[in-house]
């Protein structure tokens, strides 16, 4: 833990490593543990307080100790500055975060904010004159190796696995809609394989297919009702433009573009490119989710469950954020 106390209150800062009550497997990875940081800010006398939590996961390259270190510069670097009005805090977070890493900078950005809209009495997504966040609905997400739902809708299935095929012949006739998410996990020759099978089933959005370029190219061409998006290595603003260049669209994940002020920039310069927009997140403690949900007015497909693999209840397929405290919402079923 680190504790320094800037002119706006203190800086307290935890790391603490949390096994999944079940693993999560994707492509490339098997997901057993995360390690939950914690930012908290302290009063300067008025009594209001913030507070930033993520996961931090090794296997997308998130170390948490490096996180914590550059999360507490950055927030030493915010607090020195004073109290500051709303407008002034977002303008200092942008500032002091340009060159930050994504989860450093969401946390800081989280922890200030949610003290910001104590002070002021209201929710962050009032506080930042965002729309009201309506039910969040989701997308139920199945893991590789585990079983689809047979009701469940909107249903998204990660693909990229051994066993494709197998589940891709389960889907054919499938009323949807249904959502593939590959990872990146086909080649050429996958595609290849698999093409009959995607095209017959005709996703209603079908994410991160291959790597290549030209392949993806070919993949769009197979698949003209099909929105294809682009998720892993869009990590910057930069990148999202690019996606929507060779893309229908992206999935958007707080954790990479650096907390609620990027992400409402891409989600609203994306709806006025006409390209699709999904919500995203990794797998994140409810208040991490809760505060990327109020965000869920911007996008076509909120992708936003990753909690449930930290806190092993029993996936739901809508929630609401409950705004009535101050600050960030909380999740509420």
């Amino acid at each position: 833990m680190t504790t320094t106390t800037p002119a706006d209150g203190t800086v307290d800062l935890t790391v603490e490593p949390l096994p999944l009550p079940r693993s999560f497997e994707i492509s490339h990875m098997t997901i057993e543990t995360v390690d939950i940081v914690r930012l908290s800010l302290g009063d300067t006398g008025d009594g209001h307080v913030g507070d930033g939590e993520i996961a931090a996961d090794l296997g997308y390259g998130q170390d948490a100790t490096v996180i914590g270190t550059e999360a507490a510069a950055m927030a030493r670097a915010v607090a020195d500055r004073g109290q500051l009005t709303p407008a002034e805090l977002v303008a200092a977070l942008d500032q002091v975060g340009e060159h930050a890493s994504g989860p450093a900078r969401m946390l800081v950005e989280m922890a200030f904010l949610d003290r910001a809209a104590r002070r002021a009495g209201v929710p962050v997504w009032r506080l930042l004159d965002l729309p009201a966040p309506g039910t969040v609905r989701l997308l139920h997400t199945v893991p590789i190796g585990e079983e689809i739902p047979a009701g469940t809708r909107p249903v998204k299935i990660k693909l990229g696995g051994p066993d494709d095929d197998v589940v891709l012949r389960g889907l054919v006739g499938v009323p949807g809609p249904i959502i593939l998410d590959v990872n990146r996990g086909w080649d050429a020759r996958d595609w290849g394989r698999l093409r009959d099978l995607v095209t017959e089933i005709a996703p209603a959005v079908l994410e991160d297919p291959v790597h290549d370029r030209d392949l993806l190219a070919e993949v769009r061409a197979a698949l003209p009702d099909t929105k294809v998006i682009l998720d892993e290595g869009v990590n910057t603003v930069a990148d999202v433009e690019a996606a929507v260049a060779v893309a229908d669209g992206a999935n958007t994940k707080l954790m990479r573009l650096g907390g609620l002020l990027p992400g409402h920039r891409v989600l609203t310069d994306l709806g006025a490119r006409g390209a699709t927009r999904m919500l995203g997140c990794f797998l994140e403690p409810p208040r991490a989710i809760a505060y990327a949900a109020q965000l869920v007015g911007l996008c076509e497909w909120t992708d936003l469950d990753g909690h449930f693999w930290l806190t092993g209840d029993p996936s739901v397929m809508s929630y609401r954020l409950d705004s009535s405290a101050p600050g960030v919402p909380r999740i509420a079923y």
